[in-house]
Formats: C-alpha cells, sequence, structure tokens
C-alpha cells in the first residue's frame, strides 16, 4: 500500500483539478460558451490576482492557492500552472484548426496528471526521460490522451501529437533544465506536431 504525505496529497489535489477544470474548460469551449476573447479576458484577470496575491490575501484565491499550489510557486508566480494553461489553450484555439486545438487542450488536460497518477500508484520502473515519473505512467498518459485525442482528430494524429508533446516535454524541459511550464509546452507541442503531419504528410 502506497502511503503519501501532505505535498502529496496537495500534488493529488492539484492533478484532480487540473482535470476537473480541464474538462469543464473544454466542454464550454467545445459548446462556444467560453471563446477566445472570454479566455484571454479571464487571463488578464488572473495575471492580475495572481500579482495582487503576492502582497494581499485575497479570500477565494488563497483558498486555491493554499491547497493547490506548489510551494515553490506562492512566493515567485502564484496560480502559475493556471496561467499557463490558459494561455497554452488561447494560443492553441488561435494557432490551429479548430479539431486541432481541441486536440492539444484535450492531450494538456489528461496527458500529465495521468502520468503522474498511474506512476505514483502503481508504478515500478523509473524513467530514463524524467525521474519523477515511472514507464508505467508515461505510457498511461500516452494512452489515454492519444484515445481521447481520437474524439477530434485522426488516429495517425492524435498518437503523434501526444507522443512527441510527452516525449517533448522530458526531453526539453527535464534533461536541459529549461524552465518552461509544460501546460503551454504540451499544447503547442502537440498541435504543431498534428499541424506539420496533416500539412505535409496527409
Amino acid at each position: 500500500m502506497v502511503k503519501i504525505n501532505g505535498k502529496e496529497i496537495q500534488e493529488l489535489g492539484r492533478k484532480i483539478l487540473h482535470i476537473l477544470m480541464g474538462i469543464t474548460a473544454l466542454l464550454l469551449i467545445i459548446y462556444e460558451i467560453l471563446t477566445p476573447l472570454i479566455i484571454f479576458i479571464l487571463f488578464a484577470i488572473s495575471v492580475m490576482l495572481s500579482l495582487f496575491s503576492l502582497y494581499y490575501k485575497l479570500p477565494i484565491v488563497n483558498f486555491f492557492l493554499n491547497n493547490f499550489e506548489r510551494d515553490r510557486d506562492k512566493h515567485q508566480l502564484p496560480g502559475k500552472g493556471f496561467l499557463f494553461a490558459a494561455a497554452g489553450t488561447l494560443l492553441a484555439l488561435r494557432l490551429f484548426e479548430r479539431d486541432i486545438a481541441l486536440a492539444s487542450i484535450i492531450i494538456l488536460i489528461f496527458a500529465d496528471p495521468i502520468s503522474y497518477l498511474v506512476g505514483k500508484y502503481f508504478g515500478k520502473t523509473q524513467s530514463f526521460l524524467d525521474r519523477r515519473k515511472n514507464v508505467e505512467g508515461n505510457i498511461a498518459g500516452f494512452l489515454i490522451s492519444s484515445l481521447l485525442a481520437l474524439f477530434f482528430v485522426s488516429p495517425v494524429l492524435a498518437i503523434a501529437g501526444s507522443l512527441i508533446a510527452m516525449l517533448f516535454e522530458s526531453l526539453i524541459i527535464e534533461i536541459q533544465r529549461i524552465q518552461l511550464d509544460d501546460n503551454l509546452i504540451i499544447p503547442l507541442t502537440a498541435g504543431t506536431t498534428m499541424f506539420l503531419i496533416r500539412t505535409f504528410l496527409m
């Protein structure tokens, strides 16, 4: 049985919140309730709230920061994960065709959280690309995000987008230690991969 401490419980909460908020946002985008303009406005408001929360305790914002934010981000850029997820989603919607954008967003929603959750509780083999993760988690994240991306794009695009996004995240961010957020990297890498394959190979 896996024992978890307070920080791991917080990280588990972060991953679950990431999935729930992502699914909600995706559905609102599909039904055109959440438009790029609204996402931009929410992003701008969130940036201001993030900056204010460095100096003032804002009740609702403070609750989420205390319960779901990593300690290192609280004093640098509060709400960093949400901000970069919003930016990644907005860029995907503006840069790519709608089906590719939606597939990129669903890969963002599920790839990393599923990789973490499966690796944490069922993983046995440490990944040589990312020491924080396990091979079993990486495979699960890839498979589930690929399957869900099939709702929007062809199997070739779904598999390629998920695979390259996960590999790029590990190779570029982890090995070379470039300080880029995976909530921004994953949708842009997945979308670019699918766009290039569709443009030049299909």
